[in-house]
């Protein structure tokens, strides 16, 4: 705004000079031409010499008048174009700072949002690698800036950096696919038969003599073959028929799946609590003396003392000192807009 006032200043100086100039131009102009007048009335030789030497006397005068008016215009316009250029040089490195004090605010308002987006992405879906990613970009644009007051803001980010590094990291896709293996196997594993098959035991410790106690033991013994007595403590319960099979083998599929949605949606209680049903319904109904359902029940286990939900630190502080600064800075800009 100074150099335009200065400018017009300028220009309406020149302008005044310029008409003044003019004015005396057209004073000598008007002076010529009544020596002319003259001339041309006199009768006398000596009039016409006077009034030639007066004619080229005042022709001297105004090229001489003429010369300096285009001198002094001369000088005046180098004057002026000296003193905007100046301004003009001084208007656009105001500008260039304020150019470069601009860029500082776009990083350090590029910043504030990767600090957002870091704290969101952990705290939301609790991603803690996408969240020290965001904190590298934020940490990287406040060193672009190359202001030593966001020292205390790199420092903040580092510290959580250092804290995300110690958080354990779940290999979900891995669990997940442990946790899927597992109902294929239970797929092909045999159930227990409920009901242990003892052979029976005569009661007599010889075998009868003759020819019908002999025909009487033969005939026993081919009995004795043929059935098989089953003896319990506990009451009895039923044969599993193949509907019910088929039950208890969709019952530890889709228990199984249950854990693999908890693992997915990082629910700590949920996925220990699929994991026990599954367990529990290998141990009734699986024939748990077979190797490969021991294996799967020990794999279960395994599986079952993952931590799928492990705790989250907090990483607001960057944000928040980050957040000051910006507010600092831009209360300090009203401060001195006000004092002007």
């Amino acid at each position: 705004m100074l150099a335009l006032i200065l400018v017009l200043f300028l220009g309406i100086g020149a302008g005044l000079f310029a008409w003044n100039a003019w004015e005396r131009l057209d004073e000598q102009q008007q002076r010529l031409a009544e020596l002319e007048q003259r001339a041309g009335e006199a009768a006398s030789a000596d009039d016409l010499t006077g009034l030639r030497e007066q004619l080229q006397s005042g022709e001297r005068e105004r090229n001489t008048e003429m010369t300096q008016a285009v001198e002094a215009i001369r000088s005046e316009f180098a004057s002026y174009r000296s003193e905007v250029d100046g301004t003009l040089d001084q208007v656009l490195d105001e500008l260039s700072r304020e150019q470069d004090t601009d860029e500082r605010e776009w990083l350090h308002a590029e910043a504030a949002y990767l600090l957002r987006l870091a704290n969101q992405r952990l705290q939301l879906e609790r991603d803690v690698e996408g969240a020290a990613a965001l904190l590298r970009t934020a940490d990287a644009r406040l060193e672009e800036a190359q202001n030593p007051a966001l020292t205390s803001v790199r420092r903040a980010i580092a510290a959580e950096l250092s804290v995300l590094d110690g958080v354990p990291r779940v290999d979900r896709t891995g669990l997940y696919l442990a946790l899927h293996a597992q109902q294929e196997r239970l797929g092909g594993m045999p159930l227990s038969r409920e009901l242990e098959e003892i052979p029976a035991r005569s009661g007599l410790q010889e075998a009868p003599t003759g020819a019908w106690q002999q025909q009487l033991s033969r005939f026993g013994q081919e009995l004795k073959d043929l059935v098989v007595i089953r003896q319990h403590d506990e009451t009895l319960e039923t044969l599993v028929t193949p509907e019910q099979e088929a039950y208890l083998r969709q019952s530890a599929r889709l228990v199984l799946e249950q854990a693999q949605l908890a693992l997915l949606q990082e629910e700590q209680a949920l996925y220990e609590a699929s994991l026990d049903k599954a367990l529990t319904l290998i141990r009734h109904y699986y024939d748990t003396e077979r190797s490969e359902v021991q294996a799967a029940i020990e794999r279960l286990e395994e599986l079952k003392r993952e931590n799928i939900q492990p705790e989250l630190p907090d990483i607001s502080g960057s944000q928040q000192a980050l957040a000051e600064f910006i507010e600092r800075r831009f209360g300090s800009r009203g401060g001195r807009g006000d004092d002007a």
